[in-house]
């Protein structure tokens, strides 16, 4: 429930059709699912910590450092961007695509004619 609160703050304009029966914008997706928890007889306690948890996370995300003297409280440790950033390893063998390497027209150059002499 928590990446759903997240999603759906992040994506107030989206329009969302529930089982054909409910039209609504995003932000209320999810109210809409803790109150079909509660209509089906679920535990609610998980559902509303989700919402909870993701208010919070939102709010330190992308509320508070937006504010005036506002600054980014919850930071990726370092050892976590080490192991998961690419290193940037060259393989000196490689040799890109030729759909991946640039081409095309030579701007800014003279145009050369058949046996690479200047017209």
């Amino acid at each position: 429930m928590m990446l759903v609160y997240i999603w759906s703050r992040r994506n107030p304009y989206i329009r969302m059709n529930f089982f054909g029966l409910l039209n609504f914008q995003a932000p209320y997706l999810p109210w809409v699912l803790l109150a079909f928890s509660v209509i089906f007889g679920n535990a609610i306690i998980v559902d509303a910590m989700g919402i909870a948890i993701g208010h919070i996370y939102y709010f330190l995300e992308d509320v508070f450092p937006n504010q005036h003297n506002g600054y980014r409280l919850l930071k990726t440790p370092s050892f976590i961007k080490y192991i998961l950033e690419p290193h940037n390893i060259e393989d000196p063998n490689y040799e890109p695509l030729p759909e991946d390497r640039p081409g095309g027209y030579a701007w800014g150059q003279q145009p050369q004619g058949p046996g690479g002499e200047e017209n």
